[in-house]
């Protein structure tokens, strides 16, 4: 009975040890920022080479009007001054014993 026990617990110990080191070689994945890093710099680089002389240019942006901007931009910074309320979920199991 004791071999029977000795030789079971052998056995979960060789196999997880087994299994535990069969994962074979952690590959590292690259991250979007990884794969990204620097692009800001380039495209600003690129953009000024393209176009050296963009600032002659004196066309306004196009976009939102200042009112529309500034009404997003105060309702953005809004949302982190009020404190939202949680929402509580009630989980009725019934009446138990009646």
């Amino acid at each position: 009975m004791l071999n029977r026990c000795l030789l079971i617990i052998g056995l979960i110990a060789v196999m997880t040890i087994h299994f535990g080191c069969a994962g074979g070689k952690i590959e590292a994945t690259e991250a979007s920022l990884d794969k990204n890093w620097g692009r800001s710099y380039e495209t600003a680089k690129f953009n000024q080479i393209v176009n050296p002389e963009a600032e002659k240019n004196l066309d306004p942006v196009v976009g939102l009007d200042a009112d529309a901007a500034e009404k997003n931009m105060t309702k953005y910074r809004k949302s982190f001054k009020e404190a939202t309320e949680r929402p509580v979920y009630n989980i009725d199991i019934g009446s138990l014993g009646k």
